[in-house]
């Protein structure tokens, strides 16, 4: 028997079916179920195209509306958890008491509180828990990893890490992610490139300078454009480009760049190949075309099952947050921020 697999919300324009579609992709998973919280079905329909019953009737799963009577119901050792960014710690207290594995659509918090209470809750009952999807299971830049921690450009000096993901525009005008209060691409954006720069680094980071600025983005409250430097504990220097203007043309989803010691690494998602430099000239590395998610989500499976802490532990996920949020206040007052940040 499979591991038994319910989805927790449905109120989102992407996570319900990205996740039902992985889900039913590993041979391992028996998704069986979802619970829409008892939302109204058409507020539900605004963000995610279908009433929760049609949801349910397109990928052959029985519907709820109390996640907790469809994790004992349907005796479930997992759930994947998709919500507004602001109630998803409420759902993590009510189920991680019944000892479900736990995947939380990122980003998980909207403050370090929340965040907080999540690992609190996540130790206590010894559950396995993270947060994704992350740029750790890129196929370009897992690659660029593992040449990099082989010693293939040295110690690690530099890393820039670039993320762009279109522009608001393509959320319905109604769907919840124009809230403010739900972090916007402050939360959701820099999450991915914030991840991997610690990721790479291997270090806390110590301290952020971070400028926003909306360009083209007349009807959001977010920026839509961001810089930030980072400094870390073990003196490597980061930066992290962010774009949610991008309409109209192509470029690449995620980009990193590793400066060495004794070389350099560069890869993007948009290109076929990786580029190493170093001292025996210029060398490209072929760029595994992956699906990150069903990846990720096929790793947090194995660890389930194997009851290990996934890649991205729960303590990192907060930490990702916390990051975020600091990125955020150097923004407002235009001041470097240190950490760690209360």
């Amino acid at each position: 028997m499979g591991v038994r697999t319910g989805i927790v919300g449905l109120q989102s324009v992407y996570w319900p079916h990205a996740f039902a579609n992985c889900l039913s992709a590993i041979s391992t998973v028996e998704l069986v179920s979802c619970a829409d919280l008892g939302y109204d079905p058409n507020l539900i329909s605004t963000s995610l195209g279908k009433t929760p019953a049609e949801y349910a009737t397109s990928h052959n799963l029985r519907l709820y509306r109390d996640p907790i009577e469809m994790i004992q119901t349907e005796g479930l050792d997992a759930v994947c958890i998709c919500a507004k960014n602001t109630e998803v710690v409420h759902l993590v207290e009510k189920v991680a008491p019944l000892g479900v594995a736990i995947y939380i659509a990122k980003p998980m918090a909207t403050t370090l509180e929340a965040a907080q209470r999540i690992v609190k809750v996540v130790r206590e009952h010894k559950v396995i828990a993270t947060s994704g999807t992350t740029e750790r299971f890129d196929g370009g830049i897992r690659e660029a990893y593992q040449r990099f921690k082989s010693g293939a450009i040295g110690e690690l000096i530099s890393i820039r890490a670039l993320h762009q993901h279109g522009n608001i525009n393509s959320f319905p005008s109604e769907d919840w992610y124009w809230e403010e209060a739900q972090g916007g691409p402050e939360l959701s954006l820099i999450w991915y490139a914030a991840d991997v720069v610690r990721w790479f680094a291997d270090s806390e980071v110590t301290r952020v300078y971070a400028e926003y600025d909306n360009y083209l983005s007349d009807r959001s409250p977010f920026m839509d454009n961001g810089k930030i430097l980072l400094r870390f504990e073990n003196r490597i220097m980061g930066s992290i480009d962010i774009y949610f203007s991008v309409d109209g043309f192509r470029l690449p989803t995620y980009e990193v760049e590793l400066i060495g010691t004794a070389g350099a690494i560069r890869t993007q998602q948009s290109v076929y190949e990786g580029t190493l430099f170093t001292k025996e000239g210029v060398s490209n590395f072929y760029r595994i075309q992956n699906n990150n998610l069903l990846d990720e989500m096929t790793h947090w499976v194995e660890c389930c099952q194997k009851k290990t802490d996934p890649d991205l532990t729960i303590e990192d996920a907060q930490r990702v947050i916390e990051l975020c949020l600091v990125c955020r206040q150097s923004a407002q007052t235009h001041t470097a921020v240190s950490l760690p940040f209360d």
